[in-house]
């Protein structure tokens, strides 16, 4: 398995360079949300790479601690980053143009510590362990009031996830966002005709049902919408959530 960052890197890179051009900018974030929304490892790795590149500690006590429970959480939960590295790659090797290589030594450090399993590289890790206690070590920086850099945003977007799913999805959503997340655009097109189909059926099923007025407009109102969808990865996860609501 790649180390987390490249990940991180590349998912940075992503955000940043596309940054200027608004309509992508917002495709690629959405995709990106997507995937943060899908893994709750995820959105903790982002969270704790981001934390341990800026937070600052008086004490070199207080630096090691952290450093400590930070390194234990992300050795203990790395085996369940494999289930969202495809969809990682799939996003990434989309957008190849996007991605310019780049070199961190703080998240260099912090894989060398998490990823080093072999006795053989016991040295290499208690320097990068010494390296990034060391760097934990100062004032703290003054809070950002707002967005200056795009690259801050992998930081607000795993912070926002965290706090909004850490009831995390069912199972069946969880499957059904990770294959939306891996379709390619043909199969987008040609899943969403399906499940379009399926919807309106299923629609038109209950208004010749409902004995309710109210509901019967309501159930038109809904059918017409979803003719009107345009084809994109949400609206087939906003039609397939219909779907399972209907059922």
């Amino acid at each position: 398995m790649k180390t987390f960052t490249y990940y991180k890197n590349s998912i940075d890179s992503i955000l940043e360079n596309s940054f200027r051009d608004s309509k992508k900018f917002k495709k690629n974030l959405s995709v990106i949300m997507g995937a943060m929304k899908y893994s709750k490892v995820l959105r903790e790795y982002f969270t704790l790479y981001n934390e341990l590149e800026s937070k600052k500690f008086k004490t070199e006590e207080e630096s090691r601690t952290y450093i400590n429970e930070a390194i234990n959480y992300l050795k203990e939960n790395k085996k369940y980053l494999k289930k969202i590295t495809p969809i990682l790659d799939k996003i990434i090797s989309d957008r190849k143009d996007l991605c310019k290589e780049t070199h961190n030594k703080i998240y260099t450090n912090i894989d060398k510590v998490v990823f080093n399993n072999s006795i053989n590289n016991l040295e290499i890790v208690a320097e990068s362990r010494s390296f990034l206690i060391k760097n934990l070590l100062g004032e703290s920086k003054k809070n950002i009031k707002r967005i200056t850099n795009p690259k801050i945003l992998s930081h607000v977007i795993s912070k926002k996830y965290s706090k909004a799913y850490d009831s995390s999805l069912s199972e069946s959503q969880k499957e059904i966002l990770k294959n939306t997340l891996l379709m390619t655009e043909d199969t987008l097109t040609k899943e969403l005709t399906n499940i379009k189909e399926i919807a309106l059926n299923k629609i038109n099923t209950l208004i010749s049902e409902s004995k309710e007025d109210s509901l019967s407009a309501k159930l038109v109102q809904v059918k017409n919408e979803i003719k009107g969808l345009e084809s994109s990865k949400k609206t087939y996860i906003r039609v397939r959530g219909l779907i399972e609501d209907l059922k």
